[in-house]
């Protein structure tokens, strides 16, 4: 099932040709070739030799019936080249002679980035953690093109993780209420993986934190930021109400010199600002 907002690949057909072709992420401009895309097997006589051969040694044809499983798809190569794919599941007759099977499974699969170690545009090491949910969508490129599409893809993560992190800030990635981030991620790495017949659907950020080596300083200045913060706050709080409590005892007929009037607020802003305990005391 595709996660909602996800376009399902096409399949569309070359023109001039009753060749099937399977969709790949969608491309400006995109020239559709057998060479470069799958294309229907022609399985009972893919080659003039393998017919031949096949023919002569007519018993061999007891072992061509092969199983497709669901959401699996196989490339044929015969003699050594590759001749096409078989896309649908079921029982599939295959000339058995000079043909070979390479499967791959076109299911959703995920894989994780753990624990890499990035230096952040701010020059500040991070170690941050994402999670990857791809597909195959081309057997041909998956396992023709490719050696090993999946070790591929675990290979060309990190370096698209890096890359795409040491362009934001620790708080830019930790927030990434625009989705920006996640963007970036994914395009990088779907640009990296296409030739190899991956569709990537998501790269999400899991876990990110400060390196163990500054860790504590980073610590030391959030909680330096958020005190400043909070005293502006309380400060601002304590000017309003300092002043309105002058305003109030005016209001209900108590005259007040110029001198009272300001000790009132002073002492209003001491009780209000300080850290401690605040001990009255009368003059004598």
């Amino acid at each position: 099932m595709m996660a909602a907002g996800e376009a399902q690949m096409p399949l569309v057909n070359a023109p001039g040709s009753q060749q099937m072709v399977l969709g790949s992420p969608l491309q400006e401009n995109m020239e559709v070739t057998s060479l470069d895309e799958d294309v229907q097997a022609n399985l009972c006589c893919p080659h003039a030799l393998s017919c031949l051969l096949s023919t002569i040694c007519f018993p061999t044809w007891l072992c061509s019936i092969k199983t497709i499983q669901q959401n699996e798809h196989a490339a044929v190569l015969v003699w050594g080249k590759y001749v096409g794919s078989v896309t649908e599941p079921g029982m599939t007759v295959i000339n058995p002679i000079g043909t070979e099977l390479r499967k791959v499974s076109t299911a959703r699969q995920t894989m994780d980035v753990q624990e890499l170690k990035v230096v952040d545009s701010r020059g500040n090491p991070i170690m941050i953690s994402g999670n990857i949910a791809y597909q195959v969508y081309s057997v041909k490129k998956s396992r023709v093109d490719t050696v090993d599409a999946y070790s591929y893809v675990h290979q060309q993560a990190p370096m698209s993780l890096r890359k795409v992190a040491s362009r934001y800030t620790y708080d830019d990635l930790r927030t990434d209420q625009s989705g920006a981030v996640e963007a970036a991620l994914r395009h990088s790495i779907q640009a990296a993986v296409a030739d190899a017949g991956v569709k990537i659907m998501k790269f999400d950020l899991t876990d990110l934190s400060y390196a163990p080596e500054i860790a504590q300083s980073m610590l030391v200045k959030q909680q330096a930021e958020a005190m400043i913060e909070a005293r502006r706050l309380i400060t601002a709080s304590a000017v309003t109400i300092a002043c309105d409590a002058a305003k109030q005892v005016k209001s209900m007929g108590h005259e007040l010199s110029q001198e009272t009037e300001e000790q009132l607020i002073k002492n209003v802003l001491t009780v209000i600002c300080s850290h401690n305990g605040v001990t009255p005391t009368i003059s004598v």
